[in-house]
């Protein structure tokens, strides 16, 4: 078993080695370029298989993927959407909320990066193989790809199989490896967020918009008078004027009010790209409204 002190050299070594990777991952990315084989996103060289292929360049077809889920395991590609989708807009775009994630699902979560969104789920079943079925016998899961809008790679298309790496690394999130914690670090999705932000910290960093469909986060505050007091439309009014014009949120601007109690419900807004699931299509996000 390892020491405190081992395993505090160890993930100060991942941490600087994801660091490393990460800005490399950035110049290129100003590139245009991939910072894993070096070429063009709009590339494809059929001799060099890639994640950047599901960006799909042109020749690139769905009976290519295989070489690059044999190349690359699962957390590698996740890791690189993941990274994408940050790119783009941090948080917002990686939808890996439990709450929205099918309870017969082990796995299940959607990545968007401008036009494209990548899926991915495993059951129970797939996750330790279909002993008795000819097609994925072994740890597996399944993936799906959208264009515009429209299905390029079908989750019924493909049995991924989960490597060792995989299946290692899955323990470690699950805790069952004492002194070992997982992260998609610069990765990290809704989720993450609300795990491990404060309310106060998250209030720091949004602002208000009039788009709520690009809302990474719903702000429904609840403002309730004292006692024997009672609360000015006037003043609240006010409040919200000037939070559209500074983008402060109205939940910290509510504070300076006197004599009242408020709450604030922070839940996903809709610039979260909704969970596709795997069998009767996407589901219905619950009803959100936006602070106005």
């Amino acid at each position: 078993m390892l020491s405190r002190g081992q395993i505090r050299k160890i993930n100060k070594r991942i941490r600087k080695e994801t660091g490393r990777e990460f800005k490399d991952f950035k110049t290129s990315l100003r590139k245009d370029e991939c910072y894993l084989c070096g070429l063009k996103f709009s590339s494809f060289n059929i001799d060099k298989p890639c994640i950047h292929w599901l960006l799909r360049p042109e020749g690139f077809k769905k009976k290519h993927f295989p070489s690059v889920y044999k190349k690359f395991d699962y957390f590698q590609i996740q890791a690189y959407f993941r990274w994408l989708a940050n790119s783009e807009v941090p948080f917002r775009n990686i939808n890996d909320l439990v709450e929205e994630k099918s309870l017969s699902k082990i796995i299940e979560n959607t990545i968007k990066y401008k036009n494209l969104e990548w899926s991915f789920s495993s059951s129970p079943g797939d996750y330790s193989g279909h002993k008795f079925r000819f097609h994925g016998r072994f740890p597996h899961y399944h993936f799906q790809m959208k264009i515009n809008g429209k299905i390029f790679i079908r989750y019924s298309d493909f049995h991924i199989p989960f490597i060792d790496k995989d299946l290692w690394t899955f323990k470690v999130k699950q805790g069952q490896i004492k002194g070992l914690e997982y992260t998609f670090g610069y990765g990290v999705g809704m989720q993450e967020l609300l795990d491990n932000f404060s309310p106060e910290e998250i209030l720091n960093l949004v602002s208000t918009t009039d788009d709520y469909s690009k809302s990474p986060l719903n702000l429904t505050t609840i403002i309730k008078a004292n006692s024997g007091k009672t609360i000015s439309g006037d003043e609240v009014a006010n409040l919200i004027k000037e939070g559209k014009r500074t983008g402060i949120p109205l939940a910290k601007l509510i504070r300076k009010l006197k004599n009242v109690k408020a709450q604030t419900i922070i839940t996903p807004g809709e610039g979260v790209p909704q969970i596709s699931g795997r069998r009767g299509g996407r589901k219905k996000k619950k009803e959100k409204r936006p602070e106005r």
